[in-house]
């Protein structure tokens, strides 16, 4: 059916984002709830709250599995053991669905597996992983999409899975496409699936650098930062299923990348005109140095 993040994919559900790879880690599986989903017990181990006090994120813990709450979406049951995706079906429309699947269930999942996972975008460079990371607003899509298009493969836009196993820690490839947001004709947001802009679809690669997006500016900035500093900075990108000792296995491994890997911190233009060139520019300011 495809792959995700070196797994091949057994999924229940229309998935259009697959790559059409073969995976090499084993087989993923995607399946639909027959039945209610365990009850959580007690409070969430990790919440998000939007400004209106509504929950649109809450992890639960249930002996050694996780069990995800996503509405508008659903519930989502994770099994590293199984490295299985049990998903009760919310009243969401499908193309957000597939994208907390794909983006959110299946990262956690992988976490919970000991990946390194990421909440980044990710381009291939002379066959290495250039990673970038922030929060929603900073142009991780943007910038996938914007060096997509100056033929640089996209591995992922919104979560990146680093097996730290190898001898080079490896970055694979998420989901295809690039979820871009715009402003409707009404002045409402909307969130469109742009095609994969790459002439190709990446292998795994290598990690060459990571990236902090910072604050838009006037023009492109670009500072390296030191492992520490990095460290500090990059932990509220970690994905993780909540709890102490998730959090505290995402940080070591994010300390691991950080020994081998140079990270840096860049701030775009405000200027979109600008941004291929500027996009350009990080690329070459960042990929070749250490």
């Amino acid at each position: 059916m495809g792959s995700l993040y070196g797994f091949d994919v057994k999924a229940e559900l229309p998935l259009r984002r697959l790559n059409a790879a073969v995976g090499s880690r084993g087989e993923l599986t995607i399946d639909v709830a027959r039945e209610p989903l365990p009850a959580p017990r007690g409070e969430p181990v990790s919440t998000l709250v939007g400004d209106d006090g509504s929950r649109f994120y809450a992890a639960h813990e249930l002996d050694g599995r996780c069990l995800l709450e996503l509405p508008p979406s659903g519930e989502f049951l994770l099994d590293p053991a199984a490295v299985r995706v049990t998903v009760g079906l919310g009243d969401g429309d499908e193309a957000l669905r597939e994208h907390r699947i794909v983006s959110s269930a299946v990262c956690t999942l992988l976490a919970m597996r000991g990946d390194l996972v990421l909440h980044a975008s990710a381009v291939a460079v002379e066959g290495r992983a250039v990673l970038f990371c922030g929060p929603t607003g900073r142009g991780k899509s943007t910038l996938a999409l914007a060096l997509g298009e100056a033929g640089h493969g996209v591995l992922g836009e919104d979560g990146m899975a680093i097996d730290l196993e190898p001898e080079e820690p490896i970055a694979y490839p998420g989901a295809r496409g690039v979820r871009v947001r715009s402003l409707d004709a009404e002045g409402g947001r909307r969130t469109d699936l742009a095609a994969d802009p790459a002439p190709s679809e990446p292998p795994p690669c290598p990690v060459a650098a990571v990236v902090l997006l910072g604050e838009r500016g006037a023009a492109i900035a670009i500072e390296s930062l030191p492992a520490a500093r990095a460290l500090a900075l990059l932990t509220p990108n970690l994905v993780h299923s909540g709890g102490r000792a998730a959090i505290a296995a995402a940080f070591g491994r994010l300390a691991q990348l950080l020994h081998t890997v140079p990270a840096f911190r860049a701030s775009l233009p405000d200027d979109l005109d600008a941004l291929p060139g500027a996009a350009t520019s990080l690329l070459d300011g960042v990929a070749g140095r250490d």
